[in-house]
């Protein structure tokens, strides 16, 4: 999926053990956004549980306007100083 540059998105995580059942880190994750020349765009935002969940976790992020052409970013969530889960989407100046 495409996001508008400019626009407020919601970067989501939820925790896991290995039998499938969300499992609440020892600390907050915090999440970080890259651009594939590892530019880092977000610095170790921190995360907001999602009411009624153990483990759901969500992070408001605005695309900077200072990205001005179509990019592919990696969200990079960090939990419990081990743990990383990546995600990568593509942010556009316009949809075509």
């Amino acid at each position: 999926m495409d996001y508008l540059i400019g626009d407020t998105i919601r970067l989501k995580a939820t925790i896991k053990d290995f039998a499938g059942t969300e499992s609440a880190p020892g600390a907050d994750p915090t999440v970080s956004v890259y651009k594939l020349d590892e530019t880092e765009l977000l610095s170790s935002g921190g995360s907001n549980l999602s009411s009624g969940t153990t483990a759901q976790y969500y992070y408001d992020w605005k695309i900077p306007v200072t990205l001005t052409s179509n990019t592919n970013l990696i969200a990079v969530w960090s939990w419990d100083d081990t743990h990383k889960k990546k995600m990568t989407f593509s942010v556009i100046t316009v949809l075509s």
